[in-house]
Parts: structure tokens; C-alpha cells; sequence
């Protein structure tokens, strides 16, 4: 019996000591790469070996051997480069195998010639008669992708008047030549005739068709049924109703702002859930009401699986809003991240031409540029210089870090992926928990444009920060503190 033990013993050693061969090494735990581009990997083995390589489709990968018991893995990534699954297969004398998964990070992405832009499109538009080709190309040149195509409006391009759909197709057709030379998309409002709605159904730029601003409650039986009438000419364009914010809910027809919003989706059917809110006051402070709003809109759009087309202010209002502040780089910044963290796959932008002559706007009442387009057109190229985070992707959490705002939610430790363990900042920040494809992205924004934050961030894995300018910058594992700019945002790059 003693013998019969001993020899059990002796062959789980000896099945122990297989097991724990020694495996192939590499240079580094983890590796990054980018669309397009290559990278070399080096390996050493226990003893003699062949390595084999098997990639995902679009990798390819081969294998230069040293001589020795090493040599290098190149591995190339396509463009646009999904997540890779590279598995390394160590064939040692008598038919042994070791299978190795190697650990990439996707770096960035795409290439130039890949990368997807943010949708940004400059809510009203242009002037609905005298508009030229220089006109539109400077919406383009701004960073914009959309603008507004008016198509209820009274006048055809020689100013006379019109009776009918028929006639005002010439002057739809005229402008629509002018958006499509200029390379953007557009969105169709107050369509008051079948014949253009129509005419314009199958064109793959056109993304909504805007219905109504700001309605009450006691409107949707009328919007109900013009939501109707659009969809049985167009059942594919999704029907754009721009909603209040927070504001003199009980005049709307309830006592609850989220209410309301539901309400307002479920009773027209909208494919669109929209508001405009522009919280920046005076002194800079920021309305922790904007937050409410965000909040409400988001559940709802997430509850009936619609899109949140949320607005940012371009211009100033103080002669009519005399509280708000006139749009800067900085709280440009932190109105447009919070839309991009709140996963609004299009920013309005309220707005581009003056609706009066005491408007400062990017383009005044009577067609001159100002220096709002200026700045409009800087923080725009910023902004798609790392909208590729944002574009096509989506949000399944927000959260908030330090002085939680009212409504919101505050981040906990359960809410962290296991390759960022931990973030803490010294003033409040919203934390965006973005997915894009295989990617994934932490974003944290500034939620002051007065005041810069620090973060103290934790990285257990490899992982890439992404600044303005689109670069990116490789953090290995250990904490590490970044001081954000006043409504700026930190992107980490983790898978």
C-alpha cells in the first residue's frame, strides 16, 4: 500500500513539473499598436522551439527566429484595426505545444484616412434667401458635418412667393447642390409639403426631419399625427421635437421633468430626444440644473433606445438672458464634452446666424462673420482631432467624482474596469464610460470652465492618454496624477 502511495506521489510530481514548464517570454507584459502600423515584439524560449502565429482576420504577424532560443514577432495592424486575438504556438522536440494569447492594445484606431468624425450641426441655419456656395463652405471650413435645409419656408431662391410643394422643389433643389459641393449632411425642418419630403427620403445625407420647438404636453395628439404624416412618406428618416429643459414643468402639464420628457417620446414617437439648455452664467458658474436635464434625457433616450441630440451655446443671449455668458474656449469645451461624455451622437450648436440684430452670433442678422466663427471653427478642429472616441459609440454609465451634482450618480469602485482600479479628483468631475466597438475609453470631464482639477488615476495594465491634438501618450502600471484644464477632459484609452 506504502509502495502504491509513493508512486501516486511520484506521478503527481512528476505531472506537476510538466505543467510548470517554463513558458516563452516576451520584452514587455503588454503591447500597443496602431491602425496600419507595426510592431516588433521580442521573445526569448526555455529550449529549443518553433513559434507559430495564428491572428484575426486583417492581423498579420510573422515570426523572424534569432538562431538561438529567441527572435522577434512583427505584427501588423489593418486600418481600421478591430481588437486582435494573436495566439503564439511554442512547438518544442517530441510534439509538445504551448498556446500563448499575446496582449495588444489597439493604440489609435484609424489612420486619416479612416477615422469618423463627431456630427456637429449649427441648429437654424443660414439666411433662407440669400445664401451662396462661399456661404456653405465656410459652415464645412467651421468643422461642422450638417446644416439646416428650410423646407416649409414661403419663398423660392428669387424671393417670390410659392403655393405649393411643386414650386418650392427648384429652391430645395438649388440649395440641396450647394450643401452636397460643400460635403455635408443636413437636416430638413418644418417640411409643409409631401412632394419634398418626398423628394428628399432616400438621400442618405439627410439625417432628421425637425417638427417642433419646445412643445407642452398638451401638443402631442397635434405632433403625434404629423409625426405620422412624415413617416408614411419617409418611414425611414428619423422625426426630430426639439423638448424644454427643466423649467415651469406644471405649465408644461406636470410636476416632473422626467416625466415629461417620457411622456412627450412615448406620446409622438419621436426618434430623436432633444432639449436646449445653455447653463453657463455671467461669473462662469454652471446651473446644476443642466445636470438635472442630462440626466432625465439620457434614462429616457436609453429607455426607448433613441439617440440624445443635446445643444451647446454659440452665441450670446444677454440682451434677452442677461445671466449667461458669452461663449469662450473654455466653456465651449465644457459644454461640448459633456454632450460627447452624455453620448449625444450630434451637437447642436444654437446658434450659427443671428435670429436678431442684438445677437452676437458666429454670423450677425446681416451676414457678417464675427470672432465667434473664429472661435468656433479652433474649438471644432479640436474637437474632431479626438472625436473619434465619441463618434459611432456608446454610454452605459455616467457617474461623478467629489461634489456629486443633484440627480446624478457618484462613482463608486464597483464602477471601474479592472484596468483602472481607482480615479479620485480634488474637484468635481463627470466620469464617461465610453464603448466604441472594441474600444474602450475613460473619460473624465472638467465640470468647471473657472478652475483647473487634479486626478489621481491608477493603471494595473498598460494604457494611452489622448490629448488635443490627437496624440497619444503610453502610461505603464502604477498611479499617476494629471492636472485637466478648465472644461477640458482626460481620455484614457484602456482597451
Amino acid at each position: 500500500m506504502r509502495k502504491l502511495l509513493f508512486l501516486l506521489l511520484a506521478l503527481l510530481l512528476a505531472t506537476a513539473g510538466l505543467f510548470a514548464k517554463e513558458s516563452i517570454k516576451f520584452d514587455r507584459a503588454r503591447y500597443g499598436v496602431s491602425a496600419g502600423d507595426s510592431v516588433t515584439i521580442k521573445y526569448s524560449l526555455p529550449s529549443e522551439g518553433k513559434v507559430a502565429l495564428r491572428c484575426s482576420d486583417g492581423w498579420s504577424a510573422r515570426v523572424i527566429p534569432n538562431g538561438g532560443l529567441g527572435g522577434s514577432i512583427v505584427l501588423t495592424a489593418p486600418d481600421p484595426a478591430p481588437k486582435p486575438d494573436i495566439m503564439v504556438d511554442v512547438i518544442y522536440p517530441g510534439g509538445e505545444e504551448q498556446f500563448i494569447n499575446l496582449d495588444i492594445l489597439v493604440k489609435d484606431p484609424y489612420t486619416a484616412a479612416t477615422r469618423p468624425r463627431v456630427d456637429l450641426l449649427p441648429f437654424g441655419g443660414l439666411d433662407p434667401v440669400n445664401t451662396t456656395q462661399e456661404d456653405y463652405q465656410k459652415v464645412a471650413d467651421a468643422g461642422f458635418t450638417m446644416i439646416t435645409l428650410e423646407g416649409g419656408e414661403k419663398l423660392d431662391m428669387n424671393g417670390d412667393g410659392v403655393r405649393d410643394g411643386e414650386d418650392m422643389l427648384p429652391t430645395i433643389r438649388f440649395k440641396l447642390d450647394l450643401i452636397k459641393k460643400a460635403g455635408l449632411k443636413y437636416s430638413l425642418h418644418h417640411p409643409q409639403h409631401a412632394e419634398v419630403i418626398d423628394f428628399l427620403k432616400d438621400d442618405p445625407d439627410l439625417m432628421m426631419i425637425h417638427i417642433f420647438d419646445e412643445p407642452g404636453l398638451q401638443l402631442i395628439p397635434m405632433l403625434r399625427q404629423r409625426r405620422d404624416w412624415i413617416k408614411s412618406i419617409a418611414p425611414n428618416v428619423p422625426v426630430h421635437i426639439n423638448l424644454h429643459p427643466h423649467a415651469s414643468i406644471r405649465a408644461l402639464g406636470t410636476d416632473y421633468y422626467t416625466d415629461y420628457v417620457r411622456k412627450m417620446v412615448e406620446g409622438t414617437k419621436m426618434d430623436i430626444v432633444s432639449y436646449d439648455h445653455y447653463p453657463v452664467l455671467i461669473d462662469g458658474s454652471v446651473m446644476n440644473e443642466w445636470y438635472r436635464c442630462l440626466e432625465a434625457n439620457y434614462q429616457v433616450g436609453k429607455e426607448n433606445n433613441i439617440p440624445v441630440w443635446l445643444f451647446v451655446a454659440s452665441c450670446g443671449m444677454d440682451y434677452e438672458r442677461p445671466a449667461r455668458q458669452l461663449p469662450t474656449m473654455e466653456n465651449l469645451r465644457l459644454q461640448v464634452y459633456t454632450d460627447l461624455a452624455y453620448g449625444a451622437p450630434v451637437v447642436q450648436y444654437f446658434v450659427y446666424r443671428s435670429y436678431s440684430p442684438l445677437c452676437v452670433a458666429p454670423i450677425t442678422h446681416d451676414g457678417k462673420y464675427t470672432y465667434l466663427y473664429d472661435l468656433v471653427k479652433d474649438f471644432n478642429a479640436e474637437v474632431h482631432r479626438r472625436g473619434f472616441v465619441f463618434a459611432g459609440g456608446t454610454v452605459p454609465k455616467v457617474r461623478f467624482t467629489h461634489l456629486t451634482p443633484y440627480y446624478c450618480l457618484p462613482l463608486i469602485s464597483d464602477d471601474m474596469p479592472a484596468e483602472i482600479p481607482f480615479v479620485d479628483t480634488d474637484k468635481t468631475a463627470l466620469v464617461s464610460f465610453v464603448e466604441n466597438g472594441d474600444n474602450r475609453y475613460l473619460v473624465l470631464v472638467n465640470s468647471s470652465c473657472t478652475e483647473k482639477f487634479t486626478a489621481e488615476v491608477e493603471f494595473a495594465s498598460m494604457v494611452y492618454t489622448i490629448d488635443r491634438d490627437g496624440l497619444f501618450t503610453e502610461h505603464q502600471p502604477g498611479r499617476e496624477k494629471f492636472v485637466v484644464d478648465k472644461g477640458d477632459i482626460l481620455v484614457i484609452k484602456y482597451r
